[in-house]
């Protein structure tokens, strides 16, 4: 059973022009307006809910790394990943009939369309006790408290807090011990080199996250197999889910590195 469906669209630009925001949230844009002409009302309705959303998106990326910029006749590409594989289903029925992509306003040549599946068995993997994560694009984190508050930190406990609630969401639940080990301090930072980033996700609304790698580990006062094996999972996931806030506009995108 497929219960993880990534699309990656690589496309050829019709034009150069300098993206007016983070290039994550013209593809948060891209999808909404697939969506629209799918099924408007289910477009309508995943805009305006206050759940978790379904999906999580890339920047526009070149050779691996995201750009602020198109340049005519270059080739660039993002990837969209839903959690509800029937969305994931219809929205590659609809590019794979398709020759060019709208995006950015323009029509650019679609070169082509890879589709990834993945279901949860084989997110389940061995216990780790280090581990690298590099964050690709910014990643920020929000105050478990109420109150809206950026956290442009890798702290632990907020980060697997974060990939918890999303894959309890859509996969399975995640235990509640599990939590009160991060928050007693279950894995820790070794080493990092980062640096903040601003970043225009809309009008008017700017966000703060941080890239670079992070090196984690679980110390031997805290280790526990079974948490070690579910840190492990999560980590996997977090590859399609990305991590900490605006997941839709391609922020958190990370690639793991388990030492």
């Amino acid at each position: 059973m497929t219960d993880i469906v990534k699309i990656t669209i690589q496309f050829e630009a019709t034009e150069s022009k300098r993206f007016r925001m983070y290039s994550g949230a013209f593809v948060r844009g891209f999808v909404y307006w697939v969506l629209s002409r799918m099924n408007r009302e289910f477009a309508k309705k995943l805009h305006s809910s206050k759940t978790i959303a379904p999906f999580s998106v890339t920047p526009v990326m070149l050779n691996n790394t995201p750009v602020d910029r198109l340049e005519e006749g270059k080739e660039y590409n993002f990837s969209i990943t839903f959690f509800i594989p029937e969305i994931g289903e219809a929205l590659k029925n609809y590019l794979i009939s398709a020759d060019k992509v709208y995006f950015t306003a323009v029509q650019n040549p679609l070169k082509k369309v890879i589709v990834k599946y993945c279901d949860e068995k084989s997110l389940f993997d061995n216990p780790i006790e280090k581990f690298r994560v590099d964050f690709i694009s910014p990643c920020y984190f929000r105050q478990p408290n109420g109150r809206y508050r950026f956290v442009p930190l890798p702290l632990p406990a907020l980060m697997f807090r974060s990939l918890a609630r999303i894959y309890s969401a859509f996969l399975s639940e995640v235990p509640k011990d599990y939590r009160d080990w991060l928050d007693k301090g279950g894995i820790t930072v070794s080493g990092l080199k980062i640096e903040t980033q601003k970043v225009l996700l809309k009008k008017r609304n700017w966000a703060v996250g941080f890239s670079g790698y992070v090196k984690f580990s679980i110390p031997e006062d805290t280790y526990s197999e079974e948490f070690s094996k579910i840190t492990s999972r999560l980590l996997n996931f977090g590859e399609y889910s990305n991590v900490g806030g605006s997941r839709t506009s391609g922020l958190g995108l990370i690639k793991v590195r388990k030492l």
